[in-house]
């Protein structure tokens, strides 16, 4: 339709030039070979800029590449993340009275609900506490020990025992000391058809205690051998702290006292 336009403009324009001029110019080549030439011209460049005006259009910006979000690391098992060095001083511990430092390990007396809290929490949801730890003497029955982690909102605490430690004299046969893992407070504590409380003599040697938080679960070791077990059917994750040794009625001996990833 454009080039039909463009043809009548051309025609009138041009013929009308052509019969001022006939007689005093005449053209050398015939008046519609002139149109022709004009009209491919035209047709020429239309085509061009169509060609031109698609080859725009169609030029399409290059997709922006995905930036790149770093995934969070976790850290390898094993690895420490604190570990207790008393050689000089209780710094940074909330030690109860009746606590001493003897060289390299801690020693108490015989007072009851002695506590020791350790100046570091940890940051990761799986973690283990791990100590050594000696029966020096226990002078009268229920003597105890246990490793805590307090109850806080959203984050149900546990607590690692030996209960019922045993004066050297002879006792019945039926008569043990007891170790488990609870969870704080005990109610919240999944069901488990199977007792998770152990008869256990810890003698009066060196042994070494271990106490993995895995999710909402727990795990106590005594010297590689796991011995108890318990899990939270109220929070997914268990406290991380603060943690705590308490102890009482009895001489014991603590030493290499160190928190790690699981």
């Amino acid at each position: 339709m454009a080039a039909a336009s463009f043809y009548a403009i051309l025609q009138g324009q041009f013929i009308g030039k052509q019969r001022n001029s006939v007689s005093s110019h005449r053209s050398n080549y015939p008046l519609g070979f002139q149109l022709r030439r004009i009209l491919d011209i035209f047709t020429v460049s239309c085509l061009t800029f169509l060609l031109v005006a698609c080859a725009s259009g169609n030029t399409t910006t290059p997709a922006a590449s995905p930036q790149a979000h770093p995934t969070p690391t976790t850290l390898p098992s094993g690895t420490v993340l604190y570990q207790a060095d008393w050689s000089h001083g209780l710094t940074g511990w909330q030690a109860s009275p009746h606590w001493k430092i003897v060289g390299q390990y801690l020693q108490t007396d015989l007072s009851d609900n002695l506590s020791l809290t350790a100046p570091y929490m940890p940051t990761v949801p799986d973690y283990a506490v791990e100590f050594r730890l000696q029966v020096v003497s226990v002078p009268k029955d229920g003597g105890y020990f246990m490793l805590t982690a307090d109850n806080v909102p959203g984050k149900n605490g546990y607590q690692a025992r030996v209960l019922d430690l045993l004066d050297p004299n002879p006792h019945n046969a039926a008569t043990h000391p007891l170790t488990e893992v609870a969870i704080d407070p005990f109610e919240d504590a999944k069901d488990n058809p199977n007792s998770e409380t152990f008869d256990y003599e810890p003698g009066f040697g060196w042994r070494t205690y271990r106490v993995e938080v895995h999710g909402e679960q727990v795990f106590f070791f005594i010297d590689g051998t796991r011995v108890s077990r318990a899990a939270s059917a109220k929070t997914k994750v268990l406290s991380n702290g603060p943690i705590r040794l308490i102890c009482g009625k009895a001489i014991l001996r603590v030493s290499n006292f160190r928190i790690t990833s699981v």
